[in-house]
């Protein structure tokens, strides 16, 4: 129903904050959501999530990870530095997708849609993610982006987005995504002021069985300011200035 759908989404800009759930582990739903009845009362079937065992496979993938990164100084060059560190991505996994809180601070969202895409920008690190609409006309396999190739579509009120061809150099828990990896999204306005934000993951060939869960995000009606994330980008140089200086006196020190 287009006109509901127009109703009920019917401001094109809003900023959203997440709930309280801790990035791993579970939580009650009645504490989760205190105080948003609206959800409780869609949903009773329990909000938690908790990650799936690693199948053989993902488990030999991260050991060769580990392995590999272990026979360098973590300062040696710049693509050691993380990822968040140089500000191309913010850490954990608050863009998404899946959109997880992370247990600092930052968590808060803009949505911008329109007919045909739906924008999120993640404060921290201003990671942004476009989402088309539609019906898929998906990227070649060889264009991965940092966050995934988007689409969406309406299921009656909740809006379902599913994402594949993700970037092999943005891990998950320290996990590099395979061509398997698919994550089915659902936004669903439960009410004015609370967004149900439910996702699956599912990659056959590094978790023995798909996994989700479901997080509310509470509409935030003050500014978010920039998060203005150049530290890495432009302080690159100095850290690894100073890992050579570091390696210079260690030389040094040996000779004498």
């Amino acid at each position: 129903d287009t006109e509901a759908i127009a109703e009920l989404y019917a401001d094109d800009f809003q900023i959203w904050v997440t709930g309280s759930l801790p990035f791993s582990g579970t939580k009650g739903r009645a504490e989760a959501l205190e105080g948003i009845p609206a959800v409780l009362g869609l949903f009773p079937e329990g909000l938690e999530f908790q990650i799936q065992a690693l199948t053989a496979e993902g488990e030999q993938r991260l050991r060769a990870s580990r392995e590999f990164r272990s026979q360098f100084g973590q300062y040696d060059h710049p693509e050691l530095r993380p990822l968040a560190e140089r500000c191309v991505v913010s850490f954990g996994s608050s863009a998404g997708p899946p959109m997880m809180p992370n247990t600092a601070y930052n968590n808060n969202y803009t949505i911008v849609q329109n007919a045909d895409h739906v924008m999120i920008l993640a404060e921290m690190v201003h990671d942004v993610r476009i989402i088309r609409l539609g019906e898929p006309d998906e990227l070649p396999e060889q264009l991965r982006p940092w966050f995934g190739d988007s689409w969406g579509h309406w299921d009656g009120n909740t809006l379902v987005v599913e994402t594949t061809n993700f970037n092999p150099r943005h891990p998950f828990r320290g996990i590099p995504p395979t061509d398997q990896l698919k994550v089915t999204e659902r936004f669903t306005r439960a009410s004015a002021g609370t967004i149900l934000y439910e996702f699956t993951v599912d990659d056959p060939s590094t978790y023995t069985e798909p996994w989700g869960g479901e997080i509310p995000f509470n509409r935030f009606n003050d500014l978010v300011y920039e998060y203005s994330c150049h530290e890495g980008n432009y302080a690159l140089g100095s850290v690894l200035s100073g890992a050579r200086y570091e390696e210079r006196e260690a030389g040094r020190n040996q000779r004498d």
